[in-house]
């Protein structure tokens, strides 16, 4: 019976930036007869497939107490299973807490890390030991692992690109009526999201379209950002803050819109970037990762520095563009991230292993 052990972030399909994770469990749940998740914590799941097993500690409990049951349950499990191979997602302490128990018991180890890294400097050694601990480091993009500098080895370092769920969020564009706005992201200064309304604000379309916000804060920072946000935009009409919609409902929301801010710097490859670009979307971006996204032609045309004064220059000169070439965009975009789907996940992380 063939096993694999994920040791994840969180399980729960209404939180809107790691719902995600419901359909990479049901991935690898049809390459393997049972999938055993340890996650930090655990909301609704009802959507997993029936040989994927959920188990969490209690969200009450402390930080230290967390791990320390963590650590429990993970020799619980590697004791008394066979797995092929542990994958753990984005957390430097489950890959630091498990690696004695997966050494003891031979059991290779893939660290999936896609993100600018941490400002914190006890989170930065964290995250070196956990990369230097893991057998293998998969990432989404190639800036998008922050020590790829001392891993960029093709036995350790990864390359694999996201997981998203291409088959749903397509949608064929027989025509680009260029309508709405809208930024999808957690709210936070690092996404610069005060800098893209201003861009869009004061661009040719700031008056006669409308921009939406979707997503939410996570810490008590972000939720101050997010009031300032509110309270500084409160008299334009045009700007809506809609908070967070759980990652399996976006498919609803996104079809009133045709393009797409995203305002990150590099390191980070934001999933919801490719889903909206899948939906068919244009995505205006700071970050080069997305360059591979675009017809090299047209990368100039969408790709800002981050300022406001650049992204608005760009969004009014979209009227330049003939609708052939719109399509000719969309068309390339979706063709490069049909092999970022989910559906092909589990065959890219097992080539590597």
């Amino acid at each position: 019976m063939k096993k694999v052990l994920i040791l994840n972030i969180s399980t729960d399909s209404k939180n809107t930036s790691l719902g995600f994770a419901i359909s990479w469990l049901n991935a690898f749940a049809k390459k393997f007869d049972e999938v055993h998740v340890i996650s930090f914590s655990i909301g609704n799941h009802d959507e997993l497939e029936e040989n994927v097993i959920v188990s969490s500690v209690d969200n009450k409990l402390g930080r230290i107490s967390k791990l320390i049951n963590i650590f429990k349950l993970i020799n619980k499990f590697t004791e008394s299973n066979k797995y092929e191979f542990c994958l753990c997602h984005m957390s430097s302490l489950m890959v630091i807490i498990s690696s004695p128990i997966l050494k003891i018991r031979k059991i290779k180890s893939i660290f999936w890390y896609t993100h600018k890294g941490p400002n914190d400097y006890l989170k930065k050694i964290f995250l070196l030991k956990a990369s230097i601990y893991s057998n293998k480091i998969i990432t989404a993009s190639k800036n998008s692992f922050p020590y790829k500098r001392f891993f960029n080895n093709k036995s350790k370092l990864h390359v694999i690109g996201h997981a998203i769920k291409y088959n749903e969020f397509f949608r064929k564009v027989n025509s680009f009526d260029g309508k709405n706005f809208v930024i999808i992201s957690r709210i936070s200064k690092s996404k610069k999201i005060d800098e893209s309304i201003s861009g869009f604000l004061n661009s040719e379309k700031g008056s006669s379209h409308k921009l939406s916000v979707i997503g939410g804060p996570l810490s008590s920072e972000d939720e101050i950002y997010f009031e300032k946000l509110k309270s500084k935009y409160a008299s334009h009409e045009n700007i809506s803050f809609l908070g967070s919609i759980p990652h399996k409902n976006l498919i609803n929301e996104i079809s009133e819109f045709s393009f797409h801010i995203n305002n990150t710097e590099k390191g980070f490859y934001d999933k919801s970037v490719l889903e909206m670009m899948s939906h068919g979307l244009i995505n205006f971006y700071s970050n080069s990762d997305y360059d591979e996204l675009l017809p090299e032609e047209y990368q100039d045309k969408f790709k800002f520095d981050g300022t406001p004064e650049s992204l608005s220059n760009k969004i009014s000169n979209i009227e330049n563009l003939k609708i052939e070439e719109i399509n000719k965009i969309i068309n390339f975009s979706q063709s490069k991230l049909e092999k970022q789907s989910v559906n092909n996940l589990v065959e890219r992380v097992l080539r590597i292993i």
